[in-house]
């Protein structure tokens, strides 16, 4: 680690005492985060201070200066007896496991969790697994196609910080690609970095997000947006390859470009149980390879959550002191 920036292999195995703290402050966690999200963030986020404390700096200091890679995996952690997994995601099984209390703490040294009213009904936490019927669609229940390159949300201003995915069984051929804006530049010229700084792109709603006829106060397509903003040597990156459109020829064919250097450059994890993986939402875009799934309860299992670093951001799109963004701010 250096003062600023994680460097190196993203993948970092906590030391069996480190694992064993994580546990402890997890299971000390009391409240349900399905029934009682507010008071079981507020657990978290006071546990979260007792983590060991070279574990506390790494979380520190990527959420402060973010990783070369983009991500910043944890391995290692305790995967108590995992459920089988379900065959959709509306059973909200990942809630009901001590990974929610593991995630919940972790994720808690970030920022604060949000969740969607618009996707999962806005629970904190949702359940990828692979879904029979959307096996081949660009969402989180997908599996037999690629699920292509893009920003989480990247069509919303309340678009979280970070995302948070813990893995409670594996796929040894889904694998999750990582290509942060830093490793773009060195393959774009100066002109094309300047036509990305410019709002030349528009972006469509996920496809999660419409599911049940949700109004948006913004519509169904947002921008035009540019992809890259912010310091010249440590960029935000946007971007959908699904959802997204030049509003020039130009600014389209920059589209097939970007795409062209991602799937050439990108990097891949591939999840293990006890594997969490944090990804720096601003920095970086992601996608996952195609697999295929038995639909046997023996699938992917990934437990997902979002995280912001100032919750105020969202203050008005927040009922009270709840937890979820109200759908038509989405």
């Amino acid at each position: 680690m250096n003062a600023t920036r994680l460097t190196g292999n993203p993948v970092v195995s906590l030391t069996e005492s480190a694992a064993d703290k994580v546990a402890e402050l997890a299971n000390a966690i009391s409240a349900d985060p399905r029934q009682e999200p507010v008071r079981f963030l507020a657990q978290a986020r006071l546990a979260a201070r007792q983590l060991p404390e070279g574990f506390w700096q790494l979380l520190e200091c990527f959420r402060v200066h973010g990783s070369e890679s983009g991500i910043l995996v944890v391995r290692g952690l305790p995967v108590p007896a995992v459920p089988a997994t379900p065959p959709n995601n509306s059973h909200h099984i990942g809630s009901t496991t001590n990974a929610a209390k593991i995630t919940g703490l972790i994720n808690s040294a970030l920022g604060d969790m949000l969740g969607y009213e618009a996707e999962a009904g806005g629970r904190l936490f949702q359940d990828m697994v692979p879904t029979r019927s959307m096996a081949y669609t660009q969402t989180s229940q997908g599996s037999k196609v690629v699920l292509e390159a893009h920003t989480e949300q990247a069509f919303s201003r309340l678009r979280p910080d970070f995302l948070s995915l813990f893995c409670l069984r594996g796929h040894p051929d889904a694998a999750t690609y990582v290509f942060p804006a830093t490793d773009l530049l060195p393959h774009v010229t100066d002109a094309e970095v300047e036509m990305l700084r410019r709002p030349h792109w528009t972006f469509g709603v996920d496809e999660s997000f419409r599911v049940g006829g949700h109004e948006f106060l913004e519509g169904d397509t947002r921008g035009p947006l540019p992809i890259l903003s912010g310091p010249e040597s440590d960029p935000g990156f946007l971007f959908d390859q699904d959802l997204q459109h030049g509003i020039t020829k130009a600014a389209h064919g920059l589209l097939g470009k970007i795409i062209d250097v991602y799937c050439e450059h990108r990097r891949s994890h591939v999840l293990q149980p006890g594997d969490l993986l944090l990804l720096d939402n601003l920095r970086a875009i992601h996608g996952r390879s195609a697999f295929t799934p038995r639909f046997d309860g023996t699938d992917r299992f990934v437990l997902r959550s979002f995280i912001v670093r100032d919750l105020g951001r969202s203050r008005h799109a927040r009922t009270g002191s709840d937890r979820i963004v109200t759908a038509r701010y989405s």
